[in-house]
């Protein structure tokens, strides 16, 4: 009697209970803008001089004079190098000598060409030659032109002798030397306006949205952030690496050219975090609760462990806790989650 009612209740117990299958899973949940993040960006970015440039020999000659080291400041028009002009000056006085025979002589052909048209207006010459005379002022003046021209290409590199500063700034290098000869393209100085600078910084294609639309951007260097604003993105991608340049302006103060360190902005698009996100059927996604329903989001774009862009943003709640071992229409009871 006992062992027959032991089978009973034995058996009544290892039955399911009713409704067990049916049975909702207990989430823990918040709302989708509590949880959304805006990454932090970064790119290597450095500081140049707008203007930066090699000061060049324009004509040959020998460096006499370097009035200036490496570190002087110097303003627009200040003298750099000087250079000997005495092979021009002298070529300036050659020409001016020849110039004033041509002269001479072409003041005389033009008093012989008056007397011819003279004589033949009184029939006493002929028409030949009165244009032989005026022929002969034709060809002197055309020499004296070319002379004038060699007296002013002498006089004009003699002042190129004197190599000056095109804009202010500071020398930062001086490859010239006294007694050193130059010739036209030989640098001889290289000089920084360090008072105007703009920020480089090389950005991958992808992330140049993400820096356009960027409410703020800074420029971190040495411990200190610099307050930058977009210039231009040059729309030329380096054939190498595809990147693109993107050049800023300082709003404020700013570091010498030359200072190395990271451009740093916010992506003003949500994201989620990526410790929410989860793997289903080989997709990266994250689960929603719609009502009593689990439903999954797939960002096909999604990586792991990196930030997921969600454009647009889905409705309902994210589920925080119990989404592990959630499946795509799964019944849950969804209870808010701790602040």
């Amino acid at each position: 009697m006992i062992r027959p009612l032991l089978g009973c209740l034995l058996l009544l117990f290892c039955l399911p209970r009713s409704g067990q299958a049916d049975e909702p899973l207990q989430v823990t949940t918040k709302p989708l803008e509590a949880v959304l993040i805006h990454p932090r960006e970064e790119a290597p970015a450095e500081t140049r001089a707008i203007l930066d440039g090699l000061i060049t020999a324009q004509v040959g000659a020998t460096v006499v004079e370097l009035p200036v080291q490496v570190g002087d400041t110097v303003k627009s028009g200040d003298l750099v190098v000087r250079l000997d002009p005495w092979a021009y000056r002298l070529a300036e006085r050659r020409a001016a000598a020849e110039l004033d025979g041509l002269r001479a002589r072409l003041e005389t052909a033009r008093k012989r060409a008056e007397r011819a048209r003279q004589l033949h207006a009184q029939k006493q010459a002929s028409e030949e030659r009165v244009e032989q005379s005026e022929s002969e002022v034709k060809e002197l003046s055309a020499q004296a032109r070319a002379v004038e021209l060699s007296m002013e290409e002498a006089r004009t590199r003699a002042e190129k002798c004197l190599v000056k500063a095109p804009f202010d700034g500071v020398i930062v290098q001086r490859p010239a030397r006294v007694g050193m000869d130059a010739a036209p393209g030989i640098p001889l100085a290289q000089l920084v306006d360090h008072r105007q600078v703009e920020l480089s910084a090389t950005l991958a294609t992808g992330r140049i949205d993400s820096l356009t639309r960027a409410p703020s951007l800074l420029f971190s260097h040495e411990g200190r952030d610099f307050p930058v604003t977009l210039r231009v993105v040059v729309p030329v991608a380096d054939p190498a690496t595809r990147a693109r340049e993107a050049r800023l302006l300082f709003t404020g103060e700013r570091p010498v050219p030359g200072a190395a360190g990271r451009l740093v902005w916010s992506d003003p698009r949500p994201h989620l975090p990526p410790w929410l996100l989860v793997r289903r059927d080989a997709t990266l996604g994250f689960f929603l609760a719609q009502g009593d329903k689990a439903v999954f989001q797939p960002l096909a774009q999604a990586l792991e462990g990196h930030p997921a862009l969600l454009d647009p943003l889905p409705e309902g709640a994210v589920v925080i806790s119990g989404r592990e071992s959630l499946t795509h229409g799964a019944t849950i009871q969804p209870l808010p989650a701790s602040p």
